[in-house]
């Protein structure tokens, strides 16, 4: 849906590597009564155990939808659940984590996807840039892709898509209304299930 009335304004931060675009319409964004959608972009520079910025900073209390992107440089189990972590990732990531899901913010990367190849041999592939989305503005997810062409970057190209609630492609489903139960129901008598596998009992368990 084009709008016909939209205002752009960005907001920069006292910090370098965190800025914000307010998009706001007088007519209602994602065909709703939302006028205002926020959108946070962030680059965490790394010092030691330290980042640049805070998850107070990162992830506001709005209540209209609100996306956040950032290369977090954090390593959590959330985004990359079979990476070894080191003693000091938990320190580092978890606070922003625990941040995100108190203030209703939700993962939208699909877990274990890597966003960041390595251009040396010595380093492995990571999760690294990270995508929220807090209540308001989860119902209008639809997809988190990282199949766009190269940049020539080490960090993949992202897409996610966006729709409005009367737009949003409906999920495929039974449709009960129209099954032919006369056809059906006759090759119930012949199912046959499987008997259920025995309780285990103290010597099938290995010593």
């Amino acid at each position: 849906m084009l709008l016909s009335i939209i205002s752009i304004l960005p907001f920069f931060f006292e910090m370098g590597d965190l800025m914000a675009l307010n998009f706001d319409s007088p007519e209602g964004l994602f065909d709703t009564s939302h006028n205002l959608f926020c959108f946070y972009n962030a680059y965490s520079i790394p010092s030691g155990q330290n980042r640049s910025f805070s998850p107070l900073n990162l992830f506001p209390q709005h209540d209209f939808p609100t996306l956040v992107l950032g290369d977090l440089t954090i390593h959590h189990l959330t985004s990359d659940p079979t990476r070894f972590l080191s003693d000091y990732d938990p320190f580092i990531g978890s606070p922003y984590c625990d941040k995100a899901s108190a203030r209703s913010f939700s993962l939208l990367n699909t877990p274990e996807v890597y966003s960041r190849f390595p251009f040396t041999t010595n380093q492995r592939p990571v999760v690294l840039d990270l995508s929220f989305a807090n209540s308001p503005l989860l119902p209008f997810f639809s997809s988190w892709n990282p199949s766009l062409p190269p940049t020539g970057s080490d960090h993949i190209a992202l897409s996610i898509v966006l729709f409005t609630p009367l737009l949003k492609p409906l999920s495929r489903g039974l449709n009960w209304k129209y099954t032919n139960w006369d056809h059906i129901s006759p090759l119930f008598t012949k199912l046959e299930l499987a008997a259920p596998p025995a309780l285990p009992t103290p010597h099938t368990f290995d010593p």
